[in-house]
């Protein structure tokens, strides 16, 4: 890492740059004016070559590998988790600024902007850019238990197929084509017909639940309430939705929790009920996490339901190139 370069404009790379999280996170970088100075652009051999798009600029895929990322201030990791664990297991060193956002569970300094402490952020390291549904859930949480004492939850997450990748993307589009046209499917990435259909996907739910959890803890430090999560594969392309019920140490209204969600600024936004709710679809490109519905029952004083929606690519991307500028921002000389 060059440390005044690191300052001004660092050289970034990105491995995965064809994933939707590498897209996302490349448009991203784009649109928000980050300061660049070299973007290089990374893929697997079967990859390389091939022809992107970068401020109006066509780039060339290069292959992975510790040469080219030898001169690379900031390294983002937003490929497949094959991907980073084959490189890993080379033996090739990581570059000093690493953000993995790959949610292999390797472990690192796990940063949430807004919810984790600034102290976390420790200069050159491998930090963990945490699941987005963890994003979502975390800074609603965060927030709630800055106001009221919570005592349990249970969150029910309906995950969506670019979750798992292009190819799960691409599959339950060629599912959608199938079906419509009374042909037969074909299931390579999810574990049945996933188009028109739910999925329990039972192996990988474990796997992501648990990561979940862990991340959740880590970002609460320790405070986490007692928790049950459950995730389901849904027939969607993008975008987290969220079925999230609270049992609080207090009593309190529908209104009340909405109004004091709402005041958490552009992180979190509460919509009204009388206005078209927030679903996967339209909160496609918000990096902020979006609250339907907020419903509590007199009959059951405590408990608090919300239903929760965000772009998993958005957030996870935003949020990723947040603990980048917050570094940069840390190393930068005092005026």
């Amino acid at each position: 890492m060059n440390p005044e370069r690191f300052r001004q404009a660092p050289n970034v790379a990105i491995v995965g740059s064809s994933s939707p999280l590498g897209k996302e996170l490349r448009d991203i970088i784009e649109s928000s004016g980050f300061p660049i100075g070299k973007l290089s652009l990374l893929e697997t051999e079967e990859y390389a070559g091939l022809l992107q798009e970068f401020a109006g600029e066509i780039r060339i895929a290069q292959i992975i590998s510790p040469e080219a990322l030898a001169d690379t201030d900031i390294a983002f990791f937003a490929c497949s988790p094959e991907i980073i664990e084959a490189y890993a297991a080379s033996g090739s060193a990581f570059p000093d600024l690493t953000i993995d956002l790959t949610q292999t569970g390797r472990k690192g300094i796990l940063f949430l902007k807004g919810v984790s402490a600034p102290s976390r952020l420790q200069g050159a390291g491998y930090y963990v850019n945490p699941h987005p549904a963890a994003i979502a859930i975390g800074r609603v949480l965060a927030r709630i238990q800055s106001a009221f004492h919570l005592e349990s939850a249970s969150v029910t997450i309906m995950t969506p197929a670019s979750e798992r990748g292009s190819a799960a993307v691409n599959e339950l589009q060629e599912q959608t084509v199938e079906l419509l046209n009374f042909q037969s499917i074909e299931s390579k990435v999810f574990g049945g017909q996933l188009a028109f259909n739910l999925l329990p996907e039972i192996e990988t739910a474990r796997r992501t639940e648990s990561l979940l959890r862990r991340q959740l803890s880590d970002l609460l430090e320790g405070n986490m309430p007692a928790m049950m999560i459950a995730t389901i594969q849904a027939p969607v392309f993008h975008s987290h939705a969220c079925s999230v019920f609270l049992k609080l140490t207090e009593s309190t209204s529908a209104s009340q929790m909405a109004s004091y969600l709402s005041s958490a600024g552009s992180g979190i936004t509460v919509h009204a009920e009388d206005g078209l709710s927030p679903s996967p679809v339209t909160v496609v490109g918000s990096d902020a996490v979006h609250i339907a519905r907020v419903v509590t029952d007199p009959g059951f004083p405590g408990s608090c339901f919300l239903w929760i929606v965000s772009d998993n690519l958005r957030i996870a991307a935003s949020n990723a190139l947040q603990i980048a500028e917050s570094l940069m921002f840390a190393s930068a000389p005092p005026h």
